[in-house]
């Protein structure tokens, strides 16, 4: 009977062990490519953005989504414009993070006065990350950073129909980047397109 008894319990016992040892798992559908992500709790952040959401959704425009403002090759190059690189500084973010630091709202609002002053001009901001990280999470953490950076800009009096959004994720990055190397692929570019 002892021997039944401790049977029992040692079974019991590998059960609750084996189920207190599990890692939980992500959501797959958080890193669906082509899902809109959840914005980020900006509530817990230091120096919380000041701009406030655009729409009900600040990651749906009135755009159809599957085809945005210009036609891609399929390694997501725009086909058609002239895009002019360079014009603005590049926006870098903090490791795992997607909003717009403090530092680099005042260029934002360059960005915006630039696009009021060329109305017929567009802007394209591409969303990049380190190499760290799954391609899926990479590509949604991606689009999260150019979508704060749209929001803000749009924020500004932009209309959100003249702004489009590609993340490019880690598909630029380099897999040998050590720690400043890493800084300098989190980030959004911003790129004219005529």
């Amino acid at each position: 009977m002892r021997l039944h008894h401790r049977i029992c319990l040692g079974i019991a016992l590998f059960a609750v062990l084996s189920a207190c040892s599990k890692k939980s798992q992500p959501d797959p559908s958080a890193t669906v490519i082509g899902q809109s992500p959840t914005r980020p709790d900006y509530t817990n952040l230091p120096d919380k953005p000041p701009y406030p959401s655009v729409g009900g959704d600040p990651y749906q425009d009135d755009l159809a989504a599957s085809e945005g403002l210009f036609g891609r090759d399929p390694n997501f190059n725009i086909l058609e414009g002239e895009q002019l690189r360079g014009m603005f500084p590049t926006i870098y973010f903090d490791f795992d993070q997607s909003y717009v630091r403090p530092g680099d709202r005042g260029a934002l609002e360059q960005v915006a006065e630039t696009l009021r002053s060329a109305p017929s001009d567009y802007l394209l901001i591409e969303g990049y990350c380190d190499w760290k990280g799954t391609t899926e999470y990479n590509l949604a953490l991606g689009d999260r950073r150019a979508t704060s950076v749209k929001d803000y800009i749009v924020s500004l009096g932009i209309d959100p129909s003249r702004v489009e959004i590609l993340s490019k994720g880690d598909l630029d990055a380099d897999s040998n980047a050590g720690a400043e190397g890493r800084a300098l692929d989190r980030k959004a570019e911003l790129i004219i397109v005529r």
